[in-house]
């Protein structure tokens, strides 16, 4: 997990840090909203940096209150899908993109927006997050 936030944080635009009460609060409003939970290793993220953002891209923290720069998970999900529960949890957004987390088979993937069809899937959250904000290796 170090190597992903120093490279994260010397490229992109990082919220302080969550604290572990911010991350419970999260997953408590997703879990009783019917959503998965955060898997560990991106709440693990989040306690370094509570969210990221790139170039028009932005990807959500955990109890943020929502800026032009950061938004919260848990509030936009909530949003988004208004009164039905998802098997996945959106962790960000581009304009065209979404970045989520699937916990069937618990892999983070890229769907397009519109049609929900997969740009991009894995079980590796730097991956998918390097793709995601546009960073190259």
């Amino acid at each position: 997990m170090p190597e992903i936030i120093s490279k994260f944080k010397n490229e992109v635009g990082c919220n302080e840090a969550a604290t572990i009460a911010q991350i419970k609060l999260c997953n408590l409003k997703l879990k009783q909203a019917g959503f998965p939970e955060l898997p560990d290793e991106y709440a693990e993220l989040l306690m370094q940096a509570n969210g990221f953002s790139n170039e028009g891209v932005e990807v959500f923290g955990a109890e943020v209150k929502d800026n032009n720069w950061f938004k919260d998970i848990a509030a936009y999900n909530l949003r988004y899908f208004k009164s039905h529960a998802s098997p996945w949890v959106l962790l960000g957004k581009d304009e065209y993109f979404y970045f989520i987390y699937e916990k069937q088979q618990n892999k983070y993937a890229i769907v397009e927006q519109d049609s929900v069809a997969l740009e991009f899937i894995s079980d590796n959250l730097q991956e998918v997050l390097s793709k995601f904000l546009r960073i190259e290796d």
